[in-house]
Protein backbone atom coordinates (compact mmCIF):
# COMPACT_ATOMS: atom_id res chain seq x y z
CA UNK A 1 0.00 0.00 0.00
CA UNK A 2 2.54 2.90 1.52
CA UNK A 3 5.53 1.53 -0.79
CA UNK A 4 2.86 2.02 -4.37
CA UNK A 5 2.31 5.83 -2.53
CA UNK A 6 5.71 6.01 -2.75
CA UNK A 7 6.06 4.98 -6.15
CA UNK A 8 3.29 7.01 -7.46
CA UNK A 9 4.85 10.36 -5.75
CA UNK A 10 8.18 9.49 -7.37
CA UNK A 11 6.38 8.95 -10.63
CA UNK A 12 4.84 12.66 -10.54
CA UNK A 13 7.95 14.19 -9.28
CA UNK A 14 9.46 12.68 -12.64
CA UNK A 15 6.45 13.76 -14.99
CA UNK A 16 6.73 17.42 -13.66
CA UNK A 17 10.40 17.14 -14.27
CA UNK A 18 9.25 16.40 -17.81
CA UNK A 19 6.96 18.58 -18.35
CA UNK A 20 8.93 21.26 -16.75
CA UNK A 21 11.62 20.74 -19.03
CA UNK A 22 9.35 20.59 -22.32
CA UNK A 23 8.00 23.33 -20.85
CA UNK A 24 11.48 25.37 -21.19
CA UNK A 25 11.64 24.40 -24.65
CA UNK A 26 8.46 25.71 -25.70
CA UNK A 27 9.41 29.20 -23.93
CA UNK A 28 13.23 29.24 -25.59
CA UNK A 29 11.61 29.07 -29.03
CA UNK A 30 9.79 31.73 -28.13
CA UNK A 31 12.14 33.86 -26.78
CA UNK A 32 14.36 33.22 -29.33
CA UNK A 33 12.31 33.79 -32.38
CA UNK A 34 9.37 35.30 -31.08
CA UNK A 35 7.07 32.28 -32.59
CA UNK A 36 7.20 28.67 -32.73
CA UNK A 37 6.54 27.30 -36.34
CA UNK A 38 6.28 23.95 -37.18
CA UNK A 39 9.82 23.43 -38.54
CA UNK A 40 11.48 25.20 -36.00
CA UNK A 41 9.64 22.66 -33.36
CA UNK A 42 10.45 20.00 -35.52
CA UNK A 43 14.22 20.55 -35.62
CA UNK A 44 14.24 21.25 -31.71
CA UNK A 45 11.85 18.50 -30.39
CA UNK A 46 13.88 14.98 -30.15
CA UNK A 47 17.69 16.07 -29.61
CA UNK A 48 15.98 18.33 -26.57
CA UNK A 49 13.77 15.08 -25.74
CA UNK A 50 16.84 13.23 -25.79
CA UNK A 51 19.06 15.30 -22.88
CA UNK A 52 15.33 15.62 -21.15
CA UNK A 53 15.97 11.96 -20.83
CA UNK A 54 19.57 12.28 -20.34
CA UNK A 55 19.14 14.61 -17.58
CA UNK A 56 16.34 12.49 -15.79
CA UNK A 57 18.93 9.76 -15.60
CA UNK A 58 21.33 12.64 -14.34
CA UNK A 59 19.10 13.69 -11.32
CA UNK A 60 18.27 10.11 -10.65
CA UNK A 61 22.05 9.87 -9.82
CA UNK A 62 22.65 12.55 -7.97
CA UNK A 63 19.83 10.90 -5.45
CA UNK A 64 16.93 13.88 -6.26
CA UNK A 65 14.29 11.27 -7.07
CA UNK A 66 14.75 10.21 -3.18
CA UNK A 67 11.88 11.04 -1.98
CA UNK A 68 13.34 11.08 2.10
CA UNK A 69 15.48 13.76 1.21
CA UNK A 70 12.29 15.85 -0.46
CA UNK A 71 12.93 18.96 1.96
CA UNK A 72 12.91 22.66 1.42
CA UNK A 73 16.64 22.97 2.69
CA UNK A 74 19.56 24.82 2.38
CA UNK A 75 21.58 21.26 1.67
CA UNK A 76 18.31 20.10 -1.09
CA UNK A 77 18.95 23.21 -3.03
CA UNK A 78 22.76 22.52 -3.28
CA UNK A 79 22.34 19.23 -4.36
CA UNK A 80 20.13 20.22 -6.92
CA UNK A 81 22.20 23.10 -8.10
CA UNK A 82 25.03 20.57 -8.64
CA UNK A 83 23.19 18.10 -10.43
CA UNK A 84 21.69 20.54 -12.89
CA UNK A 85 25.50 21.94 -13.54
CA UNK A 86 26.20 18.34 -14.63
CA UNK A 87 23.44 18.13 -16.52
CA UNK A 88 24.52 21.27 -18.38
CA UNK A 89 27.79 19.58 -19.22
CA UNK A 90 26.04 16.19 -20.46
CA UNK A 91 24.27 18.85 -22.65
CA UNK A 92 26.74 20.42 -23.82
CA UNK A 93 28.49 17.08 -24.93
CA UNK A 94 25.53 15.55 -26.64
CA UNK A 95 25.43 18.71 -29.15
CA UNK A 96 28.98 19.18 -29.70
CA UNK A 97 30.71 15.92 -29.35
CA UNK A 98 28.06 13.65 -30.32
CA UNK A 99 26.82 15.87 -33.21
CA UNK A 100 24.21 13.12 -34.66
CA UNK A 101 21.57 16.69 -35.05
CA UNK A 102 21.98 19.65 -37.70
CA UNK A 103 21.84 21.84 -34.91
CA UNK A 104 24.20 23.14 -32.70
CA UNK A 105 22.32 25.15 -29.97
CA UNK A 106 24.30 27.42 -28.23
CA UNK A 107 21.93 30.28 -27.63
CA UNK A 108 19.29 28.40 -27.00
CA UNK A 109 20.81 25.41 -24.48
CA UNK A 110 22.08 28.52 -22.30
CA UNK A 111 18.13 29.78 -22.46
CA UNK A 112 16.58 26.12 -22.16
CA UNK A 113 19.41 25.30 -19.10
CA UNK A 114 18.18 28.63 -17.18
CA UNK A 115 14.60 27.89 -17.85
CA UNK A 116 14.61 24.49 -16.77
CA UNK A 117 16.65 25.33 -13.90
CA UNK A 118 14.14 27.71 -12.53
CA UNK A 119 10.85 25.37 -13.57
CA UNK A 120 12.17 22.26 -12.39
CA UNK A 121 13.07 24.00 -8.79
CA UNK A 122 9.56 25.86 -8.60
CA UNK A 123 7.95 22.49 -9.09
CA UNK A 124 10.51 20.81 -6.82
CA UNK A 125 9.43 23.48 -4.01
CA UNK A 126 5.81 22.47 -4.84
CA UNK A 127 6.54 18.97 -4.56
CA UNK A 128 8.39 18.57 -1.39
CA UNK A 129 5.64 21.35 0.17
CA UNK A 130 2.82 20.26 -0.68
CA UNK A 131 2.87 16.56 -2.70
CA UNK A 132 5.58 14.49 -0.74
CA UNK A 133 4.20 14.38 2.68
CA UNK A 134 0.32 15.56 2.67
CA UNK A 135 -0.17 13.63 -0.79
CA UNK A 136 -1.58 9.59 -0.06
CA UNK A 137 -0.94 10.52 3.27
CA UNK A 138 -1.10 7.01 5.54
CA UNK A 139 -2.72 7.87 8.70
CA UNK A 140 -2.18 5.15 11.11
CA UNK A 141 -2.78 3.73 14.39
CA UNK A 142 -0.15 1.92 16.76
CA UNK A 143 -0.78 -0.91 18.93
CA UNK A 144 2.09 -1.64 21.36
CA UNK A 145 4.30 -0.95 24.02
CA UNK A 146 4.32 3.14 25.05
CA UNK A 147 7.72 3.67 25.11
CA UNK A 148 8.08 1.60 21.59
CA UNK A 149 5.26 4.17 20.61
CA UNK A 150 7.45 7.66 21.21
CA UNK A 151 10.51 6.16 19.38
CA UNK A 152 8.18 5.30 16.30
CA UNK A 153 6.36 8.49 16.73
CA UNK A 154 9.83 10.59 16.38
CA UNK A 155 10.64 8.52 13.16
CA UNK A 156 7.92 8.93 11.68
CA UNK A 157 8.26 12.85 12.43
CA UNK A 158 11.44 12.89 10.95
CA UNK A 159 10.25 11.16 7.80
CA UNK A 160 9.17 12.96 4.62
CA UNK A 161 7.17 10.29 3.00
CA UNK A 162 3.97 10.97 4.04
CA UNK A 163 2.98 8.60 7.47
CA UNK A 164 1.30 10.36 10.33
CA UNK A 165 0.79 8.80 13.39
CA UNK A 166 -2.71 9.38 14.73
CA UNK A 167 -3.49 7.37 17.23
CA UNK A 168 -1.76 4.91 19.81
CA UNK A 169 -3.21 2.15 21.55
CA UNK A 170 -0.56 1.24 23.96
CA UNK A 171 -0.25 -1.95 25.68
CA UNK A 172 1.94 -1.16 28.56
CA UNK A 173 1.68 1.92 31.14
CA UNK A 174 2.70 5.54 29.44
CA UNK A 175 5.62 7.03 31.49
CA UNK A 176 5.60 9.97 29.05
CA UNK A 177 2.20 12.55 29.07
CA UNK A 178 3.38 15.05 26.50
CA UNK A 179 0.94 16.92 24.88
CA UNK A 180 1.94 15.65 21.32
CA UNK A 181 -1.48 16.09 19.26
CA UNK A 182 -1.85 12.21 18.85
CA UNK A 183 -4.97 10.48 20.22
CA UNK A 184 -3.31 8.24 23.09
CA UNK A 185 -5.87 5.15 24.43
CA UNK A 186 -5.32 2.05 26.59
CA UNK A 187 -8.52 0.47 25.98
CA UNK A 188 -10.51 -1.27 22.81
CA UNK A 189 -14.03 -0.41 22.57
CA UNK A 190 -14.95 -0.49 19.22
CA UNK A 191 -11.81 -0.61 16.81
CA UNK A 192 -13.53 -0.37 13.66
CA UNK A 193 -15.62 2.66 14.60
CA UNK A 194 -11.91 3.90 15.52
CA UNK A 195 -10.58 3.52 12.72
CA UNK A 196 -13.38 4.92 10.45
CA UNK A 197 -13.74 7.81 13.14
CA UNK A 198 -9.80 8.71 12.65
CA UNK A 199 -9.73 7.61 9.12
CA UNK A 200 -7.33 5.30 10.10
CA UNK A 201 -5.67 3.63 6.60
CA UNK A 202 -2.93 1.24 8.31
CA UNK A 203 -2.68 -0.43 11.63
CA UNK A 204 0.91 -0.96 12.92
CA UNK A 205 1.38 -3.85 15.35
CA UNK A 206 4.26 -3.53 17.79
CA UNK A 207 4.40 -7.22 18.96
CA UNK A 208 2.25 -10.47 18.22
CA UNK A 209 -1.36 -10.55 18.92
CA UNK A 210 -1.60 -13.85 20.72
CA UNK A 211 -1.50 -13.06 23.78
CA UNK A 212 -3.75 -10.47 23.27
CA UNK A 213 -7.08 -12.26 22.49
CA UNK A 214 -9.56 -9.04 22.79
CA UNK A 215 -7.07 -7.44 20.37
CA UNK A 216 -7.12 -10.41 18.13
CA UNK A 217 -11.01 -10.22 18.18
CA UNK A 218 -11.40 -6.35 17.75
CA UNK A 219 -8.45 -6.59 14.34
CA UNK A 220 -10.40 -9.59 13.00
CA UNK A 221 -13.56 -7.34 13.20
CA UNK A 222 -11.22 -4.57 11.28
CA UNK A 223 -11.12 -7.10 8.15
CA UNK A 224 -14.37 -5.63 6.85
CA UNK A 225 -12.71 -2.38 6.66
CA UNK A 226 -10.33 -1.05 4.21
CA UNK A 227 -7.69 -1.02 6.75
CA UNK A 228 -4.51 -2.22 6.21
CA UNK A 229 -2.55 -4.46 8.54
CA UNK A 230 1.14 -3.78 9.06
CA UNK A 231 4.28 -4.92 10.92
CA UNK A 232 6.29 -2.33 13.33
CA UNK A 233 9.23 -3.54 11.63
CA UNK A 234 8.57 -3.45 8.19
CA UNK A 235 7.50 -0.28 8.68
CA UNK A 236 10.95 1.03 10.42
CA UNK A 237 12.40 -0.65 7.48
CA UNK A 238 10.71 1.79 5.15
CA UNK A 239 11.35 4.66 7.07
CA UNK A 240 15.10 3.99 7.73
CA UNK A 241 16.29 1.66 4.68
CA UNK A 242 17.45 -0.83 7.64
CA UNK A 243 16.14 -4.13 9.67
CA UNK A 244 15.57 -2.99 13.00
CA UNK A 245 17.38 -5.51 14.89
CA UNK A 246 16.32 -4.10 18.57
CA UNK A 247 12.60 -5.54 17.33
CA UNK A 248 13.33 -9.02 15.51
CA UNK A 249 13.73 -12.14 16.81
CA UNK A 250 14.83 -15.56 15.08
CA UNK A 251 11.18 -16.45 13.68
CA UNK A 252 10.91 -13.18 11.83
CA UNK A 253 14.42 -14.04 10.02
CA UNK A 254 13.04 -17.27 9.29
CA UNK A 255 9.24 -15.64 7.71
CA UNK A 256 10.82 -13.10 5.41
CA UNK A 257 14.35 -14.42 4.46
CA UNK A 258 13.18 -17.16 2.13
CA UNK A 259 16.56 -18.04 -0.04
CA UNK A 260 14.94 -20.64 -2.19
CA UNK A 261 13.16 -17.44 -3.60
CA UNK A 262 16.49 -15.26 -4.69
CA UNK A 263 17.79 -18.64 -6.89
CA UNK A 264 16.87 -16.74 -10.44
CA UNK A 265 17.76 -13.63 -9.45
CA UNK A 266 21.68 -14.89 -7.72
CA UNK A 267 21.85 -17.19 -11.17
CA UNK A 268 21.07 -13.90 -12.86
CA UNK A 269 23.38 -11.58 -11.49
CA UNK A 270 26.08 -14.13 -11.57
CA UNK A 271 25.55 -13.74 -15.63
CA UNK A 272 25.25 -10.14 -15.31
CA UNK A 273 28.45 -9.95 -13.23
CA UNK A 274 30.60 -12.31 -15.82
CA UNK A 275 29.54 -9.57 -18.86
CA UNK A 276 30.03 -6.64 -17.12
CA UNK A 277 33.24 -7.33 -15.70
CA UNK A 278 35.24 -8.17 -19.01
CA UNK A 279 35.19 -4.03 -19.97
CA UNK A 280 36.27 -3.42 -16.73
CA UNK A 281 38.93 -6.43 -15.99
CA UNK A 282 40.02 -4.27 -20.10
CA UNK A 283 39.92 -0.96 -18.29
CA UNK A 284 41.84 -2.25 -15.00
CA UNK A 285 44.48 -3.74 -17.13
CA UNK A 286 44.93 -0.20 -19.24
CA UNK A 287 44.97 1.56 -15.63
CA UNK A 288 47.31 -0.60 -14.11
CA UNK A 289 51.00 0.79 -15.50
CA UNK A 290 49.44 4.36 -14.39
CA UNK A 291 48.46 3.57 -10.98
CA UNK A 292 51.67 1.46 -9.86
CA UNK A 293 53.80 3.80 -10.95
CA UNK A 294 52.02 6.77 -8.91
CA UNK A 295 51.76 4.50 -5.77
CA UNK A 296 55.18 3.85 -5.56
CA UNK A 297 56.10 6.64 -6.35
CA UNK A 298 54.04 8.36 -3.13
CA UNK A 299 55.17 5.38 -0.80
CA UNK A 300 57.56 2.25 -0.60
CA UNK A 301 55.79 -0.52 -0.70
CA UNK A 302 53.70 -3.31 -3.20
CA UNK A 303 51.64 -1.91 -5.41
CA UNK A 304 48.84 -4.40 -4.71
CA UNK A 305 47.10 -5.20 -1.18
CA UNK A 306 45.80 -9.13 -0.92
CA UNK A 307 43.93 -9.54 2.12
CA UNK A 308 41.87 -12.66 3.46
CA UNK A 309 37.68 -11.62 3.64
CA UNK A 310 34.91 -13.81 4.43
CA UNK A 311 32.71 -14.00 1.44
CA UNK A 312 29.13 -16.05 1.27
CA UNK A 313 28.53 -18.65 3.13
CA UNK A 314 31.44 -17.83 5.38
CA UNK A 315 33.85 -18.98 3.15
CA UNK A 316 36.89 -17.50 3.39
CA UNK A 317 38.90 -15.85 0.03
CA UNK A 318 41.68 -13.67 -0.90
CA UNK A 319 40.41 -10.30 -1.98
CA UNK A 320 42.75 -7.76 -3.54
CA UNK A 321 43.25 -3.57 -4.14
CA UNK A 322 45.65 -1.57 -5.44
CA UNK A 323 47.69 -0.45 -2.20
CA UNK A 324 46.39 3.02 -0.58
CA UNK A 325 47.35 3.06 2.81
CA UNK A 326 51.42 2.89 4.23
CA UNK A 327 53.21 -0.35 4.44
CA UNK A 328 53.30 -0.57 7.93
CA UNK A 329 49.84 0.03 8.02
CA UNK A 330 49.06 -2.77 10.79
CA UNK A 331 52.02 -2.91 12.65
CA UNK A 332 50.25 -3.35 16.09
CA UNK A 333 47.91 -5.49 14.16
CA UNK A 334 44.29 -5.72 13.06
CA UNK A 335 42.39 -2.33 13.14
CA UNK A 336 39.36 -1.08 11.62
CA UNK A 337 39.63 1.58 9.08
CA UNK A 338 38.14 4.77 10.24
CA UNK A 339 36.76 8.33 8.64
CA UNK A 340 40.24 10.22 7.79
CA UNK A 341 42.38 7.46 8.79
CA UNK A 342 45.83 8.71 8.97
CA UNK A 343 47.62 5.46 8.08
CA UNK A 344 45.80 6.48 4.31
CA UNK A 345 48.89 7.97 2.17
CA UNK A 346 47.99 10.73 -0.01
CA UNK A 347 47.49 9.52 -3.25
CA UNK A 348 45.42 6.60 -1.40
CA UNK A 349 42.59 8.95 -0.28
CA UNK A 350 42.13 10.05 -4.28
CA UNK A 351 42.35 6.11 -5.05
CA UNK A 352 39.40 5.57 -2.70
CA UNK A 353 37.34 8.27 -3.33
CA UNK A 354 37.43 7.80 -6.84
CA UNK A 355 37.14 3.95 -6.49
CA UNK A 356 40.06 3.36 -8.40
CA UNK A 357 41.45 1.35 -5.45
CA UNK A 358 38.77 -1.39 -6.02
CA UNK A 359 39.50 -2.09 -9.65
CA UNK A 360 41.66 -4.98 -9.25
CA UNK A 361 38.78 -6.52 -7.55
CA UNK A 362 37.13 -7.21 -10.76
CA UNK A 363 39.25 -10.56 -10.86
CA UNK A 364 37.21 -11.21 -7.55
CA UNK A 365 33.86 -11.42 -9.25
CA UNK A 366 35.12 -12.92 -11.98
CA UNK A 367 36.80 -15.73 -9.87
CA UNK A 368 32.84 -15.59 -8.08
CA UNK A 369 34.25 -14.34 -4.98
CA UNK A 370 32.46 -11.34 -4.98
CA UNK A 371 29.86 -9.28 -7.12
CA UNK A 372 29.18 -5.86 -8.06
CA UNK A 373 25.99 -5.46 -5.36
CA UNK A 374 26.01 -6.69 -2.17
CA UNK A 375 27.45 -6.89 1.80
CA UNK A 376 31.04 -5.39 1.59
CA UNK A 377 33.36 -8.57 2.68
CA UNK A 378 35.11 -8.34 5.99
CA UNK A 379 38.04 -9.66 7.71
CA UNK A 380 37.83 -13.20 9.23
CA UNK A 381 38.84 -11.76 12.98
CA UNK A 382 36.48 -9.12 12.52
CA UNK A 383 33.79 -11.31 11.48
CA UNK A 384 34.39 -14.16 14.47
CA UNK A 385 34.71 -10.62 17.02
CA UNK A 386 31.50 -9.30 15.61
CA UNK A 387 29.32 -12.35 15.47
CA UNK A 388 30.08 -13.31 18.74
CA UNK A 389 28.83 -9.98 20.29
CA UNK A 390 26.18 -8.96 17.24
CA UNK A 391 23.38 -11.62 16.64
CA UNK A 392 22.57 -12.31 12.95
CA UNK A 393 25.76 -11.28 11.76
CA UNK A 394 26.39 -14.37 9.92
CA UNK A 395 23.36 -13.88 7.77
CA UNK A 396 24.97 -10.64 5.82
CA UNK A 397 26.93 -14.09 4.08
CA UNK A 398 23.67 -15.92 2.38
CA UNK A 399 24.83 -13.55 -0.54
CA UNK A 400 27.78 -12.43 -2.63
CA UNK A 401 29.90 -9.44 -0.87
CA UNK A 402 30.01 -6.55 -3.21
CA UNK A 403 32.51 -4.16 -4.49
CA UNK A 404 29.94 -1.86 -3.60
CA UNK A 405 26.55 -2.31 -1.16
CA UNK A 406 23.76 -0.37 0.56
CA UNK A 407 25.51 -0.19 3.49
CA UNK A 408 28.13 1.57 1.81
CA UNK A 409 25.68 4.35 0.21
CA UNK A 410 23.54 4.71 3.11
CA UNK A 411 26.21 5.28 5.48
CA UNK A 412 29.90 5.50 6.70
CA UNK A 413 32.73 4.11 7.65
CA UNK A 414 31.89 1.79 10.73
CA UNK A 415 34.84 2.10 13.27
CA UNK A 416 33.49 0.95 16.08
CA UNK A 417 31.31 -2.28 17.74
CA UNK A 418 28.64 0.37 17.72
CA UNK A 419 28.29 1.50 14.15
CA UNK A 420 28.87 -1.95 12.82
CA UNK A 421 25.47 -2.93 14.12
CA UNK A 422 23.61 0.05 11.94
CA UNK A 423 25.90 -1.08 9.46
CA UNK A 424 24.60 -4.93 9.90
CA UNK A 425 21.13 -3.20 10.05
CA UNK A 426 21.62 -2.07 6.09
CA UNK A 427 23.09 -5.32 5.10
CA UNK A 428 20.83 -6.89 6.19
CA UNK A 429 17.65 -4.73 4.71
CA UNK A 430 19.63 -5.95 1.43
CA UNK A 431 19.72 -9.00 2.27
CA UNK A 432 16.19 -9.44 2.24
CA UNK A 433 15.41 -6.83 -0.51
CA UNK A 434 17.76 -7.45 -3.03
CA UNK A 435 16.80 -6.98 -6.60
CA UNK A 436 18.02 -6.40 -10.13
CA UNK A 437 15.93 -3.01 -9.17
CA UNK A 438 17.94 -2.53 -6.19
CA UNK A 439 21.08 -2.90 -7.30
CA UNK A 440 20.56 -0.53 -10.06
CA UNK A 441 19.41 2.00 -7.50
CA UNK A 442 23.19 1.29 -5.16
CA UNK A 443 24.99 1.31 -8.85
CA UNK A 444 23.12 4.95 -9.25
CA UNK A 445 24.17 6.29 -5.90
CA UNK A 446 27.82 5.00 -6.06
CA UNK A 447 28.22 6.56 -9.38
CA UNK A 448 26.81 10.01 -7.29
CA UNK A 449 29.33 9.16 -4.13
CA UNK A 450 32.04 9.15 -6.62
CA UNK A 451 31.63 12.15 -8.60
CA UNK A 452 30.84 14.10 -5.65
CA UNK A 453 34.52 12.81 -4.25
CA UNK A 454 32.34 11.37 -1.14
CA UNK A 455 33.89 7.70 -1.08
CA UNK A 456 36.37 6.76 1.22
Amino acid sequence: MYRNALNVKRFLLLLGDLVAMQSALVLTLFLRYGEITQTTWNLHELPFMIVSVLWIVSLFVTGLYDISKARNTLNYFRTFVEGMAVNLLIAVAFFYLLPFFSIEPRTNLIYFFVISLLLIYLWRLAFNRFIAKHLFKSRLLYVGPADDAVVLRNLIAESTLGFELATILHTTPRAVYEQDGINWMNTIDDLPRLIEQERISAVVLGHGIEGYPVLREALYRSLYTSVALIDRQELEETLTGRIPLANVNKSWFLRHLRESEKMWFESTKRGMDILTAIPFALLSAALLPVVAAVIKLSSPGPVFFTQDRVGKHGKTFRMIKFRTMRQDAEKDGAQFATQGDPRITKIGKFLRASRIDELPQIWNVLMGDMTFVGPRPERPEFVNQLTEQMPYYALRHLTRPGLTGWAQVRFRYASSLEENLVKLQYDLFYVKHRSLVLDAAILLKTINTVIRQQGT
